[in-house]
Order: structure tokens, then sequence, then C-alpha cells
């Protein structure tokens, strides 16, 4: 049992901070992504990579940096990791190419694999075991709430100042956040006996690299591509190979012998579809709001209030229960608000009222709000509490894999979807198409936010006549991602029940 930090509540309040703007970045991207694109001339592909760089590098990377702070001390790496992050953010910030953010968006999903991991692993160190649920509570809603209010950060630097600030305001938060925790957050003991899994990172950083860049640009360059071809048989190379050897080493990034835990490999599903709808839901609903119903940025943001709102409210109002009667049926009821919010958003369309999209919007808040409140009770009520931070550093690793994946498949989809849609209307209309109109019609396709600017430099005529479509094909590729939200959400409300049993998660962890 831990003993009780006499500081450990601002140990608590400086942690969270520091957390918070990792949890942001989830987030506050997504509604300043329109202003990316016009600033930096971006594509689609490009607007991936910003997200994806950051999720994938947190999935690679998380495990492992639990493994160097447990050997190197939690507060310094978890400190070193905050300082990288605040200079990534300010770099990223002074972007003057597509590539250069995404370069720095890489850095920082490193330093966040650091935090998160960490944030909740000195959570618990400063509070007695009686007292530990509690405190990681509230780091859970404090960090739930960064990436709740993330949309409406973004909407408002984009409104009011710059995209660049959805960067720089990183920098102060962090300050603030260090002069909280200095005096008051302690130093864990080094555990000279852990080990780094080097060789599990050498062949996993590759391994979903290759595997988010099959999905992504396998549509662009052709399935029978040689790159698509290579990028396809390296990810199977390397993970295989990855999955081999996490089986045989002392400390492995990802320990496979947690998912014999009933109840552990049902939360592990749940974090999967939950990090995938997360990140697919963000992209495309301010894509959405900005694109296809011309909203300004700010307001945007407050459209996405609902989400923002109940994953802070929710978490709160059910712990208790939770504590009561387990966090699996939470789990579940989970799963199946975000299968309707899903199934809702499917039926969106360009003139939908407004209180409709907010149901929508809703429904995924809430159904986020329940699951958020009971992970990481779920997860480690299910095994030993010495593995308990084993198992969050997991779980985390399984969420970011499935949003990493989620968005290139989700974004894939929504892709094709769109451009198919729109080739076919165009035809259907007899729309006849100069080469000049043909190369704007296909810079709408990589640049759907910029659709408004673009179509008025076609000829005379036929702005009026595309736009429509447009909006319409956008809709179809929106409607098609949701259709595989709903599929896989569906799936894991189906799935979560049966593979955790009627057993208590006590009994897995005896």
């Amino acid at each position: 049992m831990a003993d009780a930090s006499p500081q450990r509540w601002l140990a608590l309040t400086g942690i969270s901070i520091l957390s918070f703007v990792v949890f942001i970045d989830f987030t506050i991207v997504n509604t300043i992504l329109p202003g990316i694109q016009r600033e930096l001339h971006a594509s689609v592909d490009d607007l991936q990579w910003v997200m994806n760089a950051f999720i994938l590098m947190m999935t690679v990377f998380m495990v492992t940096m639990g493994r160097l702070g447990d050997i190197y001390g939690r507060r310094l790496v978890f400190y070193a990791g905050v300082i990288v992050f605040a200079l990534a953010s300010f770099l990223a910030g002074t972007s003057g190419s597509p590539e250069f953010l995404i370069g720095c968006r890489f850095l920082q999903g490193i330093a966040g694999a650091v935090v998160v991991t960490l944030g909740a692993a000195l959570t618990t160190h400063h509070f007695p075991e009686e007292e530990q649920g509690r405190a990681l509570a509230i780091f859970m809603s404090i960090t739930g709430f960064g990436l709740a209010i993330g949309p409406l950060l973004g909407g408002m630097f984009v409104s009011l100042l710059s995209w660049r600030w959805a960067f720089y305001v990183n920098v102060p938060v962090v300050i603030i956040g260090f002069l909280i925790s200095l005096r008051t957050v302690e130093e864990t003991p080094r555990q000279k006996d852990e080990k780094v899994d080097w060789i599990g990172l050498i062949l996993l950083t590759p391994g979903m690299s290759a595997l988010v860049t099959f999905i992504m640009k396998g549509n662009n360059w052709g399935w029978d591509a040689t790159a698509t071809i290579l990028c396809g048989v390296a990810a199977v190379v390397f993970l295989v190979a990855f999955v081999l050897v996490e089986r045989r080493v002392s400390s492995p990034i990802v320990d496979f012998n947690l998912l014999k835990h009933r109840h552990y490999l049902a939360v592990c599903v749940m974090a999967l579809t939950l990090g995938g709808f997360i990140v697919l839901g963000n992209f495309l609903a301010p894509l959405y709001l900005q694109t296809v119903r011309n909203e300004e940025p700010y307001i945007a943001g407050m459209m996405l209030l609902p989400i923002s709102a109940l994953v802070v409210i929710v978490p709160p109002l059910i712990g208790g229960l939770a504590d009561r009667i387990g966090p699996m049926r939470f789990i579940v009821a989970g799963q199946v608000f975000l299968a309707l919010a899903a199934f809702v958003q499917i039926f969106f369309d360009p003139a939908s009222p407004v209180l409709f999209v907010l149901f929508g919007f809703g429904l995924f808040g809430f159904g986020w709000g329940l699951q958020q409140a009971t992970s990481a009770m779920a997860a480690t009520s299910a095994l030993p509490k010495a593995a308990a931070g084993l198992a969050i550093g997991m779980l985390y690793t399984v969420w970011n894999f499935g949003s990493s994946v989620s968005l290139a498949v989700g974004g894939l989809i929504f892709e094709e979807l769109d451009k198919r849609s729109l080739t076919n209307s165009i035809a259907q209309e007899n729309i006849t198409l100069s080469a000049k109109d043909q190369e704007l019609v296909r810079s709408v396709l990589s640049d759907p936010s910029q659709a408004q600017k673009i179509l008025g430099e076609l000829t005379p005529g036929l702005e009026d006549k595309l736009l429509p479509i447009f909006r319409d094909s956008f809709m179809d590729g929106y409607g098609g991602a949701m259709w595989y939200l709903l599929a896989t959400c569906a799936l894991g409300a189906i799935l979560v029940p049966l593979i955790a049993g009627k057993s208590r998660p006590a009994a897995d962890s005896a």
C-alpha cells in the first residue's frame, strides 16, 4: 500500500495539468485543419498524417516510455517528456510547410507517450490504496476534459487568432503545471530489474508506419503498385516478427498474457472501437460543419459542445455507481450509444436541423463519457494490483492502435465514396469540364475545406451546378465512414459482454 503524500492533491493537480495539454492535442487539431490547409496548402493525405503521426507515435512508444520511467524514475522521465512536448508544440506553431508540421507531430507523439503513461502512474504513486481509485478518476476526468474541449478551443483560435495558437497555447499551460508540480510531485524508486524492449520497439515502429501508409496511400498509389505492395509486405513481416518477439522477452511492449484475463480482453475490445470513434468522428465532424454547412470555426466549435460537455459531466455522475455494480455494464452501454451516434450521423445532410446534428453529437459524447469514466477502473480491476500500471499503459496502446487504424480505414472509405459519388454525379448531369475545370475538381477532392474558393475559380456558371453536387458527394463519404463506425461499435457491443462473461473482475485477478 502506498503511503499518503502530504501534498498529494497539489501533486495530482500539477500532474493533471501537465497531462491535460497532451490530451487536448488529440482533438484540438481537428477544428484547425481547414486553417492548416489554407495556409500551408496541405492535402487531405497531409492532414491525415498531421493527426496520425501523433497517434502513431503514441501507439508505438507508450509502454516503452513507461519502462523508462520505471528504470530512471517516473518524475524525471515525465518532466523530460513534458519539456520535449512543449518544445515540439512551439515548433509546430512556427511551421512553414506540411512536412515540418508532420515532423513536429511525430515528436509530440513520442513526448506525449511519456506524459500520458507516467501521468497515470505518478498519480497512483502519491495516494494510499484506498484513495487511488478516486485520484485516478479525477485524473481521467481532467484529461478527458482536455479531449472534449479541444475542438472548441481549436475553433476559437482559428476564428480569433490563428491555427498556430492551438500549439502555442501548450507552452504557458506547461509552465503553470510545472509551477504547481515541481515541489509537490515525488520521485519514484528506480527499478533496476526492469528492461526496455528495444527489439520490440525497432519492429513495432516500422510495422505500424507501414500498415498505416498501406491503408492511407494504397488507393492513391494503386493497390497493385510496387510501393503499396512493399508497404503491405513490410507491415506483415515487421508486425508478425513483433508478435513473436513479444512472446519471448521479459519486459514486452505488449504483454499478450494480459489478454488471458477475460475482463481485460473485453476492455481492450472497447478501447479499439472507442479510440477509433473518437479520432475519426472528431476528424470528420468539423469538416462537415465548416465545409458542408459553411459554419464559422467558432460556431463549429460550439456545435461540438455536446460532445465536450457530456464527456466532462458523465464520469463524476456514474463513478460511485460503477464502484457498486461494476464498470462493465457502463462499457457495454457506451458501445451501444456510440453505435447509435454513428447511426444518427449517417442521416446527416447539408441542411440537417441544428437540433438533429446536436443530438447525434450528444449521443457520441454520452457513449464516450460512459467509457471514459469506467475504462481505467475496468482495466485495473481485471488484473492483480501489481499489474495496474502495465494494464493502463497497454490499454492506452490498444486505444491508440484503434485510433490510428480507424482514421486510416475510415479516411479511405470517406475519400473513395466522396470521389466516386462526385464523378458519377458529374457524368449523370452531363456536365462538361475543360482541362482546367477538371484540375480544379481534383483539387476539391484533395482539399474539401477549400471547396467554396476552388469552385469559385471554375468556368462561369459551373459553380452553381457543382457546389450542391460536391456537398452531396461529401455526405456520401461521411455516411460511409459512419457506417464503418456503426459496424465496429455494434460488433464491440456484442463482443464485450460475450468475452467478459458473467464472472466479476475480481475472479480474474485473484
